[in-house]
């Protein structure tokens, strides 16, 4: 076993007794402090945790049936990791909401390559939008599917900049009124024009 060190003034320790529980009483030469050592699982913990959330195993599987492992680690659910603050301004960003459930949305914002920020709320909104784009820097152009407050949004955070309506997006909505097989004939030359946005550079 390792040395045991004084947690107040840092010197050697010796044993000392133990406690009506059992455990191991330390006593400090210099200070005279005495004390047990509190086992600190946290990083044990978690990664457990983590190679259950990256790996292919369930919860009936861990240590337990499961209820031990959700017992142990329930804790870890609640951390929810902050982006980094964007300060490098980029041409073009693409922003869009996921929604995981009837009440869990996630707005992210990226560009061609990376994913930049992202901000967990209840729905589409323009306070949920604007605390999004507050840690990113301004962009020139941005394309967004123009979802209800992001609108509102741009104007708070980015004034001055330029507006792409997502084309992709602007198709499908077409295709949902004029299905891909249009009766009339006004909608079938809708439905053509929708298609054609799809090849615009």
């Amino acid at each position: 076993m390792k040395q045991v060190k004084c947690p107040v003034c840092a010197e050697k320790c010796r044993r000392y007794g133990k406690t009506a529980a059992g455990a191991q009483r330390w006593s400090c030469k210099q200070c005279h402090t005495t004390f047990t050592l509190q086992i600190d699982n946290e990083s044990y913990s978690l990664q457990t945790f983590l190679r259950w959330l990256f790996g292919k195993q369930t919860e009936k599987e861990m240590q337990g049936g499961g209820r031990t492992f959700r017992r142990k680690t329930a804790k870890y659910w609640d951390i929810w990791p902050m982006p980094p603050k964007i300060d490098g301004s980029r041409d073009v960003l693409f922003l869009d909401g996921i929604y995981l459930a009837r009440n869990a949305c996630i707005l992210v914002c990226c560009d061609e390559e990376h994913v930049l920020g992202w901000y967990l709320c209840r729905s589409e909104n323009s306070r949920a939008w604007i605390a999004l784009m507050q840690r990113i820097a301004e962009p020139r152009v941005v394309v967004s599917d123009g979802g209800s407050g992001f609108p509102k949004a741009l104007r708070k955070a980015w004034p001055h900049v330029k507006h792409q309506r997502c084309t992709f997006h602007a198709f499908c909505q077409v295709k949902r009124y004029t299905t891909t097989r249009p009766n009339t004939l006004a909608g079938r030359e809708m439905y053509v024009l929708a298609k054609d946005l799809l090849k615009i550079y």
